[in-house]
């Protein structure tokens, strides 16, 4: 496979079978091949925008070390059938992976990512209660408990950011709550390599659920392996 090929995401065997096995729903169980068939998606990931950074007066930069900008984006698409059948997407993680090109010891990192968190919904309401007495003063009497509602912004995040581990494995996590989940979208890194890495090599990855009649269905690349997918260097 090479950057910019739909890739098709479909069920694992363990998530087959799982629905298979366990489902108690109102109709009898699915076949191997309707759940299969109930949550086929496609992905296309678009090779990564990089950019090296000259202007560096925004972060802390190390002495010896290059900084590199850099986009994934990513296309998003379900079977005609599967979205017919009222299939969505629930749940998408994006991982990348950093390695250097040399030494093990000296290993590029993730100095940042954006969105970091971005949230969905409506604005809720909740209600907050001071207490359990409040002191009137010198009096020494009690006017009791303070209640006000107050208004706070969306608490359900929609996609979370993580550095991953070693700072070298960052991903996404994006959960959309009723709005489908088809189209682009694009993340961005900022990227540390130091210089006794000679480089750094970035590879990129994307997984999720697909919701369908029979619950969500976890769905994957047929190709997991990271050295075995496209790569980009930076250096």
């Amino acid at each position: 496979m090479d950057w910019n090929e739909w890739e098709e995401l479909t069920p694992t065997t363990e998530a087959i079978q799982e629905v298979t096995k366990v489902y108690r729903g109102p109709t009898k169980s699915p076949s191997d091949s309707e759940v299969r068939e109930s949550a086929r998606g496609a992905v296309r990931t678009h090779k990564p925008d990089v950019r090296q950074m000259a202007d560096l007066s925004k972060i802390i930069a190390a002495p010896n070390a290059k900084y590199f900008s850099v986009r994934l984006g990513f296309e998003f698409d379900l079977d005609a059938e599967s979205r017919k059948a009222g299939a969505r997407y629930s749940f998408v993680r994006f991982t990348a992976l950093l390695r250097g090109v040399e030494r093990d010891d000296a290993a590029p990192r993730v100095y940042d990512l954006y969105p970091k968190d971005l949230y969905e919904g409506e604005p809720r309401v909740v209600k907050v209660e001071f207490g359990p007495e409040i002191k009137a003063g010198d009096v020494g009497g009690s006017i009791g408990k303070i209640s006000s509602d107050i208004q706070v912004g969306t608490v359900s995040p929609a996609i979370v950011a993580y550095k991953g581990r070693g700072e070298r494995e960052p991903r996404w996590e994006l959960t959309p709550k009723e709005k489908e989940l088809i189209g682009m979208r694009n993340t961005w890194l900022v990227v540390e390599v130091p210089d006794e890495c000679k480089g750094a090599q970035l590879a990129v990855r994307v997984e999720g659920d697909i919701e369908t009649k029979w619950g969500p269905i976890p769905v994957m690349p047929k190709e997991r392996v990271w050295e075995n997918r496209p790569s980009i260097l930076l250096e």
